[in-house]
């Protein structure tokens, strides 16, 4: 059905040469789009960006349509992007046109799947990926155990997977030596803020993925394109999107956190441990190497003895093994602290030459959806870890005085 209303309304598009939309009575400064065969799916997607609440053509009354469109690409892309000064100011409407198609089909593809339960949704979108129902009452892959702890999460997977609380945690399991320095900021974020920042720094969000704004210098981003992409995702709902029940009881919060850079002047590569347990068998190990996140995303995966190995599709790896990092066996220890208690756990950290920091802790990497090399390496994984809890007790009391 879903598919059906989406061809329905690309036919619209194309076969019309001229289409007019109006934005409701309540956005009365909002005029009248004409669109033409060309310009058709811009105009259509910033009519629904406007119906939304978004009028961004009141902050801009003299702007061209391309530049506001522009500035609406901040806020619907990877927000690495949210230059107060962006290219894309200048960039033709063509240049925009099929990203912009891309965007608007998946806003409406969320406006509708929004009203499908939990279950039914996250069935519906394994399928796509993989070609075949999941197994959601007894899992046995990896991915299913996943997409499991999706609708059935341990009550401590939510202040642990709030990167805020998660500091407290960290703190009293390893200490706070990894704990990247935070600069305090308002919620919402404010001109004082601002003001007060260092020149480079990381602002994020804590209630989900994605929410992060890497600035090497401020004097790049303005006061009011900070203001209004923090706002953005402070208004984000992050469960809603993903689906994941653990995410929907997270206050959405900001921070600021130090720039962490490697000896180049480069982001750090991301080490993601990747931890199992199974009762009466020793913890497993993997280690996911991130390199070049914001650039050329690619991920090679190692063993716990430093062994590269096959895990996901080829078309994701380097396939170039790299020095075994100075740090690894110290950071392994502490994922493996930081995982007492789980099953399974993603660990994060950043590996320097003479220090270790914290990133995150995920209890639901890539929603279930990982692109394993072959069947039999999701089922592998899978085998490594039961998804029913191992236990309940963690003795551990949140700052907000909840205890688990």
């Amino acid at each position: 059905m879903v598919d059906l209303g989406l061809k329905m309304v690309r036919a619209a598009i194309v076969t019309h040469d001229t289409l007019w939309f109006k934005a409701s009575a309540s956005l009365n400064e909002i005029s009248t789009f004409r669109c033409n065969e060309r310009n058709s799916t811009l105009s259509l997607s910033y009519s629904f960006y406007l119906l939304r609440g978004q009028s961004y053509l009141k902050k801009y009354p003299t702007i061209s349509q391309g530049k506001a469109m522009a500035e609406l690409h901040v806020f619907s892309t990877a927000s690495q992007h949210a230059k107060a000064e962006m290219p894309g100011y200048e960039t033709d409407d063509k240049q925009l046109l099929p990203q912009k198609r891309q965007q608007w089909l998946r806003m409406m593809r969320r406006s509708i799947t929004r009203w499908i339960p939990d279950r039914l949704y996250i069935a519906h979108r394994y399928q796509k990926h993989f070609g075949v129902r999941p197994n959601l009452v007894n899992p046995e892959t990896f991915n299913e155990k996943i997409c499991y702890r999706r609708l059935h999460p341990e009550p401590i997977f939510s202040p642990l997977s709030d990167k805020l609380l998660v500091r407290d945690y960290v703190r009293q399991k390893i200490g706070d030596e990894t704990l990247l320095p935070l600069y305090p900021v308002s919620q919402p974020f404010t001109q004082h803020d601002y003001d007060r920042l260092p020149n480079s720094f990381v602002l994020k969000a804590n209630h989900g993925s994605g929410y992060n704004l890497v600035v090497r210098n401020k004097a790049d981003y303005s006061f009011d394109t900070m203001r209004r992409l923090s706002d953005h995702w402070l208004a984000s709902n992050f469960y809603r999107d993903s689906r994941e029940l653990h995410y929907r009881s997270i206050t959405p919060r900001l921070m600021c956190e130090k720039l962490l850079l490697d000896e180049h002047g480069k982001i750090p590569k991301d080490y993601k441990f990747y931890c199992f347990r199974a009762e009466g068998q020793a913890p497993k190990v993997f280690i996911e190497v991130t390199h070049d996140r914001f650039t050329d995303f690619h991920v090679d995966y190692y063993d716990q003895d430093w062994n590269l190995v096959d895990v996901v599709d080829e078309r994701f790896n380097t396939g170039d093994p790299i020095e075994k990092p100075a740090q690894l066996d110290r950071a392994m220890k502490l994922a493996l602290k930081l995982s007492e208690g789980f099953g399974f756990v993603r660990v994060d950290f950043y590996l320097m030459r003479d220090a270790i920091y914290f990133g995150e802790i995920t209890f639901t990497p890539t929603g279930g959806m990982k692109n394993f090399r072959s069947a039999a390496h999701d089922r592998a994984w899978g085998e490594l870890f039961d998804h029913q809890p191992m236990t309940r007790d963690f003795g551990y009391e949140d700052i907000e005085g909840n205890r688990y």
